[in-house]
């Protein structure tokens, strides 16, 4: 039985497949770490194709990934967002890094679909992962700060002195 709602996911389902399977490097590299072959990945991937990558695959892929692409898309689907277990400190100039690029895509989809006034139910599938993600930096890099507050002593972000 299919979930009256689950077709609206479809579309978010495939495209984090196809940036996970892009993510370890083409159909190919995919094929290598999976039980799948590359016509599969080419359909899970590809929204005019039926059937969808099985949570077997899609595991395989976040792993490889070093990311969870496609666990993510369908905690979505479901109405929930993922938290790491451990957020580390991290490097603290690199999440600030990646923060900024994310913040552009965020800016830049948001822009894009509010143009027209409206923020329909597929543009929102679309820039809640981005979201998601951008929210997810800010947590490791908090963990940094939250570190550095804790243990009243700085956090080396670089061996060069400040001048």
């Amino acid at each position: 039985m299919t979930a009256p709602y689950s077709h609206r996911f479809v579309p978010g389902l495939k495209t984090a497949t196809k940036q996970a399977v892009e993510h370890v490097g083409g159909i190919d590299a995919a094929a290598t770490i999976s039980r799948v072959g590359r016509t599969q990945f080419s359909d899970y991937s590809n929204r005019q194709r039926d059937g969808m990558v099985p949570v077997d695959v899609a595991l395989d892929l976040d792993h490889c990934a070093e990311k969870p692409l496609i666990l993510a898309a369908m905690a979505h689907a479901l109405g929930y967002v993922l938290i790491p277990q451990h957020v580390g400190v991290g490097d603290f100039g690199h999440d600030m890094g990646e923060f900024a690029v994310t913040s552009g895509e965020v800016l830049s989809t948001a822009v894009r679909i509010l143009s027209d006034g409206r923020i329909d139910p597929h543009e929102a599938d679309e820039i809640a992962p981005k979201l998601a993600h951008a929210k997810h930096i800010v947590e490791r890099a908090l963990a940094c700060i939250h570190r550095v507050q804790t243990e009243n002593r700085p956090h080396v972000v670089s061996d060069r002195i400040a001048g």
